[in-house]
């Protein structure tokens, strides 16, 4: 039976690769384009959606890891964005729908994937396309990575950050003094107490450092983002057949692979922070108010440190650490203008 269930498997990987190859790439008019990048044993899926004529490209760094880029095509992403820019959708090693046996997980990998990604789009749809990093959550740790290392910052147009973790232990910190900071008003206003109690509780006996706190520290920050009256609940409109696009089951063994290969752990060691004035290009800071998961101080070290003056930020009044879905038109707008712009 095991036997049976491995073949079946394979098969139906196989066949799900082969259908999902396109041999033309769109140049012109709207992009509904589906391949693999190939970077060591790892197979990535890529999805080019929306206007090609623009020549400006969103290039979308999910978060994670283990995550997946089509959860962010949502009909506001598709409606506003997609009519007047290309979105890229890529899955990174290790996530979503990416297929391949083992290979190598230390940030740099995925720093160098981001390089392929940006240089195979350049290759397939024009040298001169303008490329703009989308990043979010664990995104946000390997754009500002990838942007900061020699001159790779010279390959894109723009960053724009959403409620990323540059810095993992200041985001840590930050995620320990804002649970602390709203729990104790929700306290006092009689709001969920015996949930918010756990949380202060556990906030006032230990501290955020270390590992497991920080794992402690994410769970708790999920929580307390649907414990607050002001955040709007997210409306669920993505196609569950476009994840399911093109692996058996890949999203969740990428997901617990992930876990188990602890790819984020190497973060702390780099904190980007004192990395962050080399990064010159146009900035746009994304950032839901209520978001515990990456505080918005994470937007305030940015504007600190980073190496332009061209860096904007908006705050979302009524969005967690997902302001595309709880504020998605007017996060979609905002955006689009801002490329706009630049």
């Amino acid at each position: 039976m095991k036997n049976f269930n491995l073949v079946a498997i394979v098969v139906m990987a196989s066949l799900l690769f082969a259908g999902c190859q396109k041999e033309s790439f769109t140049l012109s008019g709207m992009a509904e384009d589906h391949f693999f990048l190939k970077s060591g044993n790892q197979l990535m899926p890529i999805t080019v959606a929306g206007n090609v004529d623009s020549k400006k490209f969103i290039v979308l760094i999910h978060g994670g890891p283990g995550g997946n880029a089509l959860v962010y095509r949502n009909k506001a992403a598709k409606n506003i964005v997609e009519n007047e820019f290309a979105m890229v959708y890529w899955d990174q090693r290790f996530a979503g729908n990416t297929q391949g046996n083992g290979g190598n997980t230390h940030i740099s990998e995925f720093r160098s994937d981001i390089k392929k990604l940006l240089t195979l789009l350049r290759t397939k749809y024009d040298s001169d396309i303008e490329l703009y990093l989308f990043a979010h959550s664990w995104g946000g740790f390997l754009a500002p990575y990838f942007l900061a290392d020699g001159d790779n910052q010279e390959m894109v147009k723009g960053w724009i950050q959403i409620g990323g973790a540059h810095n993992y232990r200041l985001n840590d910190s930050l995620t320990h003094n804002l649970l602390l900071h709203y729990g104790n008003i929700e306290l006092a206003a009689g709001r969920n107490v015996s949930k918010w109690s756990e949380i202060v509780e556990w906030c006032t006996q230990n501290s955020f450092e270390g590992i497991e706190n920080a794992r402690k520290l994410n769970s708790f920050a999920h929580s307390a983002e649907s414990l607050i009256e002001e955040v709007i609940e997210p409306e669920s409109d993505f196609n569950f057949e476009q994840i399911q696009r093109y692996a058996f089951m890949s999203n969740e063994t990428n997901s617990i692979a992930s876990k188990i290969r602890r790819i984020n752990h190497a973060t702390y060691a780099n904190p980007n922070s004192d990395q962050l004035f080399k990064i010159q290009i146009p900035t746009l800071l994304m950032w839901g108010k209520y978001d515990f998961v990456c505080s918005p101080g994470l937007a305030n070290d940015i504007e600190l440190n980073i190496g332009t003056s061209d860096v904007h930020k908006i705050i979302y009044p009524y969005s967690g650490h997902n302001p595309m879905l709880n504020q998605p038109e007017e996060f979609w707008y905002d955006l689009v203008d801002w490329v706009k712009s630049h």
